[in-house]
């Protein structure tokens, strides 16, 4: 096949500088990621810091080889559709269409359904934080209906998000500017925080926290754990996988930042500019790592509560959640910019189906109104379905319900905590899909090397770095689709032995079932599609061709079509790679 030039060049003047190509790179990515995952890869770890380290170090490593692969990918498409539209120049038709299917009927909806949770939550623990000694928690009580309350507020937050920044990027420019003056507020407070108290003497030890932790945490890495009712807790090797899929939820959203470089006054320095802004979140997320391991009772952020108010100081955990809170908020502020128009991209080539009617509209319109109802009207259902199975149908894996002697307190609501782990399990797979796809992009761009079916801006570093991240980041999916299914037998097992694992079974088979669901959803869709739009075809076809219609249809007639064949031909066409 010939080269196929997708870039278009940009008629404004670059203004993006190096320093602010940094910035853009860390703003894209840090949110609530870290203060929610930094606890889990200390006890996928076996509480040993030193190794937990390590994996936030492999992990930061995988993300700047991807992130170096992505600046030669995102050379060949100059558009809204991000990773969708560098499947469809690199990649085959099959992984196309997969990673359609899955931005936009899965990744999309899913987002609205777990982002908005960490945004209550958040808020929730910060009002929580100013209470008085002898008063209750802020939550939702023991009603059954109290995750319909996080579903209300969420649904409020959409709608917001919706209509402001997924209809205005200057609406949406506006909040990204309030939520970047108090985004790294939590990141700098959390590590001083973290540090005072690993050496100072607390109510509970009268030693120093941080020197106590580390000696004792290595001698009690457990290497293998036959007892283990989990394929991960078998061994904390086994785990390092598991820690990989919550860290890559962490810096989920950095390959936004990959298409700077058209943008750019230098755009030879997007290579150095990805690299010193993902290697500084790197360096950051590890230092608030260690911070909460070595400052808090069992490495978790949440700790921070009962260490401040032991010190008459709840408040500062309090603003330091409502800044977490509204770093969230700012995530799905970007997200719905993009969203919105990334949908309208895909209806002006066809790939989603709307009436002539609306696309006319879509095609006039100085705003993304019509991509903006298709957001909200396609994570709705998501956000009603998903709210149940969450509350009502898993369990509660992550101590969101439990106080510090793992103990059941009802600290959100009742089915608040189910809620909310199922929320993590979802945002892992969706980040660990997104990446998946991300690096067959990156196979595709090396494969080009040779082939040259797409013209690109050759860099130095693609092969390298993105055999290392592609080798990264398969290995990773691979572990965490064995993990479920492989648990479930553990857990089987165990369960017709006599012991009480009907939660582990619940949890591993929803698991299982969920990534069952995600590739018939990814990968069946395709088929479906194709004999849709080779019937509506033939059926334009034989109606034009009849002249059976009114003369005013004509033109919608030819529209529809036109659309209708567009999508057709990326069949008929396909390039096999």
């Amino acid at each position: 096949m010939s080269d196929e030039k997708l870039v278009v060049t940009p008629s404004a003047p670059k203004k993006i500088g190096f320093f602010s190509a940094i910035l853009i790179v860390l703003g894209g990515s840090i949110g609530a990621g870290i203060f929610l995952r930094s606890k889990g890869v200390l006890e996928n770890s076996g509480g040993n810091l030193i190794w937990a380290i390590i994996v936030w170090l492999i992990a930061g490593f995988t993300v700047v080889t991807m992130a170096l692969g992505l600046v030669e990918v995102a050379s060949g498409r100059n558009d809204n559709l991000g990773m969708i539209g560098w499947a469809k120049a690199f990649n085959t038709l099959k992984i196309y269409k997969a990673t359609k299917f899955f931005m936009t009927y899965l990744y999309l909806p899913f987002t609205y359904f777990f982002m908005p949770y960490y945004v209550i939550l958040q808020f929730q623990d910060g009002i929580s934080a100013f209470k008085k000694t002898g008063q209750t928690l802020q939550n939702f009580g023991g009603s059954k209906l109290a995750p319909w309350f996080y579903f209300l507020i969420a649904l409020a937050l959409t709608v917001w998000m919706v209509f402001s920044a997924g209809i205005s990027s200057r609406a949406g420019n506006i909040q990204n500017w309030v939520v970047t003056a108090v985004k790294f507020i939590p990141l700098v407070a959390v590590v001083i925080i973290g540090f005072t108290f690993a050496f100072i003497k607390t109510n509970t030890n009268g030693g120093k926290r941080g020197i106590d932790l580390i000696e004792t945490t290595i001698k009690k890495s457990d290497l293998f754990n036959l007892k283990s009712t989990s394929f991960f807790g078998l061994s904390p090797f086994f785990a390092v996988f598991a820690s990989l899929g919550g860290i890559f939820f962490a810096f989920d959203g950095f390959y936004v930042t990959a298409g700077v470089q058209s943008e750019m006054k230098n755009p030879e320095k997007t290579p150095a500019a990805l690299t010193i802004g993902l290697s500084s979140m790197t360096a950051i997320y590890i230092l608030i790592a260690v911070s909460m391991s070595i400052g808090a009772k069992s490495g978790g952020f949440y700790d921070y509560g009962d260490l401040l108010a032991e010190k008459k100081q709840g408040w500062a955990f309090g603003v330091i959640n409502f800044c977490i809170a509204i770093g969230i908020i700012g995530i799905l502020n970007g997200f719905t910019m993009w969203a919105s128009r990334w949908v309208e991209d895909l209806i002006k080539e066809g790939e989603i189906s709307v009436p002539v009617k609306v696309y006319k509209y879509m095609k006039n319109s100085k705003m993304p109104l019509v991509g903006a109802l298709f957001v909200l009207f396609l994570a709705l259902p998501f956000m009603i379905i998903f709210t149940i199975i969450g509350a009502y149908g898993y369990k509660d894996i992550t101590g969101y319900n439990t106080n510090s002697a793992g103990e059941f307190a009802n600290n959100y609501g009742l089915g608040i905590g189910k809620l909310l782990s199922f929320s993590d399990l979802m945002a892992n797979w969706m980040a660990v899909f997104a990446f998946a796809f991300i690096a067959m992009s990156i196979v595709g761009a090396i494969q080009n090397r040779k082939k040259h079916f797409i013209a690109v801006t050759e860099n130095k570093h693609t092969k390298w770095a993105g055999t290392i991240a592609v080798i990264m980041v398969l290995t990773t999916m691979a572990f965490l689709i064995i993990d479920p299914f492989a648990t479930f037998f553990i857990a089987l097992g165990q369960y017709g032995m006599g012991k009480d694992v009907k939660n582990d079974l619940l949890a591993s088979g929803l698991t299982s079932l969920s990534f069952i669901v995600f590739c018939v959803i990814a990968f069946g869709s395709a088929p479906i599609e194709r004999k849709l739009v080779e019937r509506k075809a033939a059926k334009f076809e034989k109606l034009l061709a009849s002249g059976t219609y009114e003369a005013d249809q004509l033109e919608t007639l030819k529209i529809a079509n036109e659309l209708n064949n567009t999508v057709l031909r990326t069949y008929t066409e396909a390039r096999v790679n």
